[in-house]
This record gives C-alpha cells, structure tokens and sequence, in this order.
C-alpha cells in the first residue's frame, strides 16, 4: 500500500470511529503510531479500538466499520490471543483488538499515538509504555539468563535434530535461539547502522541496525541445521565473549563435545 494509500485508511479509520458514540479511543501501534519509524508499502494497520463494555462483541463480530470492508477476502479472531486480522484483496493487512477500557490495560506498548481519546485512555497508556519499557529493562538485565536460554535452545534444538525431530528442532535453533542473541548482541555490541530496534520483538529491524551481523546470522540459518547451530555458538562466541562478563566458556565446550561434536560449521 502506498503513503497516500495508508494515510488514508487511518483517515477513513478515524472518521468512522469519530461518529460511533460507543467508541471511546482509538490507539494506532507500530508503524502506523508514524514516531520511531514510518510505514511503508509493506507496512500493516496495528490499532487497538477502545468501545463501551456492551459494544465489544458487536464490534468483533461485524467488519463493515473497517475501511474498504467489501474488499477483505479473509476476516478472523485468533482464538489464543483474542486478537481480529483483516486481509485485503490489495494483500494489505489490519491485524488489531476491540475491547473495553479494562482490556487495554493488559497491553504492552511501546510506539502508540492516539487517535481518539474521549475517556482519557493518555494516561492509561503512558503507565502501560512506562510498564512495558520497564520490563524490557528488567528482560535484558541478566546476561546469564540470557545466554543461558541461548545455550539451552541450542542444545534442546540438536537433541531434537538428533533425534529426527527437525521441525521442532528448526524452530528452536531458528527462531528460539535468536531472541535472546539479539538482545545481548543489541545490548554489548556496537550498532553498525542508526536504527531503532523494537523493545517488543528483538528480531524487528536488526538487519538495519547491525547489517553485517544480520547477513552472517542469515547465511548461517540457510545451512543445515547442525552446522547453522555450530555457526551461531562460534558467532555468539566471537561477538560477546570479552563483551559479557563470565561468558560460559565450560557449557559451549560442553555442547561441542556432545550435540555438536563432529560438526563443520565453515
């Protein structure tokens, strides 16, 4: 979707919500929030739709308040988190939640701007960021941790392998392993471009804040699994070993010798 395009859905949005006496705000998230970073053509519609207590479920259940609605070709709740996602036959997505006052206070936030605000959900949402940045704070605090959740999704994820479970070991050496990486990388090593990363998902953005690593991690990830394992001990190694205090040199030794001896990872 283009600028024109985008701005214009959050205006349509917007004007539809104004005129609904139940809506009591409106926050729009992520991009679409337009501070730390801006959409672009491949950005979604993040939006949390704030209504009076006995509108939630109308709200949930009809999709014509939506901007465009004759043309989504694919509507839903997410029965685990209770979100709703709309797609577009444009492929444009608006992935957002309807609740009442109470339900926002359960959100985690970092970039938000509010469109409507009739109940004054400002400062409910500024304790809510505040919370959410303390947290992240808190997250990334204790490098044993997380080097030990690194380490230990590393050595679940080879068991898996060995043991010819390779989706369940794919998602733990792909994907797993990686979340606590990114944060000690983000949190001992330089960045080598100006982005802002995101508190929320350690993933978003890092290929424009540390370019370099992102392309070592990505080659990494297309090898088999074995060696992509390998190659993410020795880069974790070469990166934050001297960075980080007490680096855990006995437990990666003690994988290369189990889960991974024998492995090439060059």
């Amino acid at each position: 979707m283009n600028a024109r395009d985008y701005a214009a859905f959050t205006e349509t949005l917007t004007r539809t919500l104004e005129r609904d006496p139940r809506v009591l705000g409106l926050m729009a998230a992520g991009s679409m929030a337009g501070l730390s970073h801006q959409p672009d053509e491949w950005s979604d519609h993040d939006f949390w739709v704030v209504v009076e207590p006995d509108a939630v479920a109308w709200f949930r259940a009809h999709r014509d308040w939506l901007p465009g609605s004759d043309h989504i070709v694919l509507y839903f709740i997410d029965a685990e988190y209770q979100g709703l996602t709309a797609i577009y036959d444009s492929g444009h997505l608006a992935e957002f939640a309807v609740s009442d006052r109470d339900g926002l206070r359960t959100f985690k936030v970092n970039d938000y701007r509010l469109l409507i605000d009739r109940v004054g959900l400002a400062a409910d949402l500024e304790r809510l960021q505040q919370a959410t940045t303390a947290g992240f704070q808190a997250a990334i605090q204790d490098d044993a941790s997380l080097l030990g959740r690194f380490l230990t999704n590393l050595l679940i994820g080879m068991g898996r392998y060995h043991r010819g479970e390779y989706l369940s070991a794919r998602q733990f050496i792909s994907v797993w392993t990686l979340h606590p990486l990114l944060r000690l990388i983000a949190k001992h090593v330089p960045a080598e471009g100006a982005a802002a990363l995101d508190n929320l998902d350690p993933m978003r953005r890092f290929e424009m804040a540390y370019p370099k690593t992102a392309g070592e991690i990505n080659a990494l990830l297309r090898l088999d699994l074995d060696r992509a394992a390998a190659g993410l001990l020795d880069l974790a190694e070469r990166l934050l070993r001297g960075r980080v205090a007490a680096y855990p040199d006995d437990a990666a030794r003690a994988l290369r010798q189990t889960v991974l001896a024998g492995v090439d990872d060059t």
